[in-house]
This record gives structure tokens, sequence and C-alpha cells, in this order.
């Protein structure tokens, strides 16, 4: 498994729980999972019949979201990819190495004032929907990756992945206005220790 799709697994495994944990400090209408993607998927949500040019056709706006098999699925877009890798060899006889990815994960939402047909769900708060959604979908990457900080082992099957540390860094604003679209661009460092050649 590489890194992007390492990453895109922990997001996609761990946000039920992520949500479930943080409780009442993710409101109702924003306790929702999106599409969680690899950067380099060339599918596309467009159109499933002619998918067209793949990852850059992805639909983020929905009318309405509805609670289905306990979750609430969304069309807000979380998008990972890899900036960059360092590999360094600690040790005089170059036995083991040491690798460092870079990574970036995106989050975009709409601002279309979306209305749940869930009467059990709060309405989203107008003008300010985008804006409360982008910042809500953070808190729950945020926690995920600080949870899951000193590491997360995960073997499916024989395959093993060992990332030993996982550091949120930097956010950055991704706004639109003119197309009412609310981003944040955060940095991840995922490291690896001692990787015997």
């Amino acid at each position: 498994m590489d890194e992007v799709t390492y990453l895109v697994t922990l997001l996609d495994e761990y946000w039920n729980t992520a949500v479930t944990a943080l409780g009442s400090a993710i409101p109702a209408i924003h306790r929702v999972k999106p599409q969680i993607m690899d950067i380099r998927d060339m599918s596309s949500t467009r159109n499933t019949a002619k998918p067209g040019r793949g990852g850059n056709r992805v639909r983020i706006s929905a009318a309405s979201e509805t609670t289905a098999d306990g979750g609430t699925p969304s069309l807000d877009v979380i998008a990972v990819m890899q900036n960059s890798q360092t590999i360094e060899y600690p040790t005089r006889d170059w036995s083991v190495r040491n690798e460092t990815h870079e990574m970036s994960i995106s989050i975009r939402t709409k601002q279309d004032d979306r209305r749940t047909n869930d009467s059990a769900r709060i309405a989203p708060s107008g003008s300010t929907f985008g804006r409360d959604r982008i910042e809500n979908l953070y808190k729950i990457v945020r926690y995920i990756i600080e949870t899951n900080r000193r590491g997360w082992f995960r073997s499916a099957g024989s395959l093993e992945e060992n990332i030993k540390h996982l550091v949120l860094g930097s956010r950055t604003d991704a706004n639109d206005k003119k197309s009412r679209i609310f981003g944040y661009r955060i940095n991840v460092t995922m490291k690896r220790f001692a990787n015997s050649l």
C-alpha cells in the first residue's frame, strides 16, 4: 500500500468512529461522511455512465443529505496527495533507511444551503453553512490524525504498514467565493523508521 492509499484508508476507516467520539462537538447537520479520495483517482462522480476525464470532475453540491445505514454520506470532498518524500540512511553501513512523507489533505465544501429530509436533524445555519461545514470536517480530520499520531499499524492479509508517526502540520484556506466553495489545505507528515535494506 502506498502512502496516499494508506492515508485515504486511515481517514475512511476511522471517520465514523471519530464522528461518534467527538459527539456533540460536531453539530447534527455536520455529522456526515464526505467523499474521501486519492487525487490520482481517475474515476468521476459527475456522470457514472460516461465517467469523463477523472478526478477533476467530482460533484460537491447536494440539495439534501439523508441518514442511511447509521451514517450520512455527503458530496463534500477530501482529496489526499503526496507532496514529497525524503529518505535518509542513519547508520554507517547504510543498513536501514528512514522515510519522511509530506502529504496534503484538501477539504472542499460548497455553500449551497442544504436542507435535510431527515426531520431528526437540524437545519443548516443559512449564510454560514459552508463555513461551518468546513470547520467541522477539519475537526474530524484533525481528530483522526491526532488519535493516530504514534502511527497506525494496519495488517491486511500479508500486507503490513508501519507508519510510526503522523504529525498534523499547517492549515491554509483555499476558498473560492465566486463559486461559493470553502476549502482547507492541511499538511501532514508521515514517518517510517529503521526499514531494513
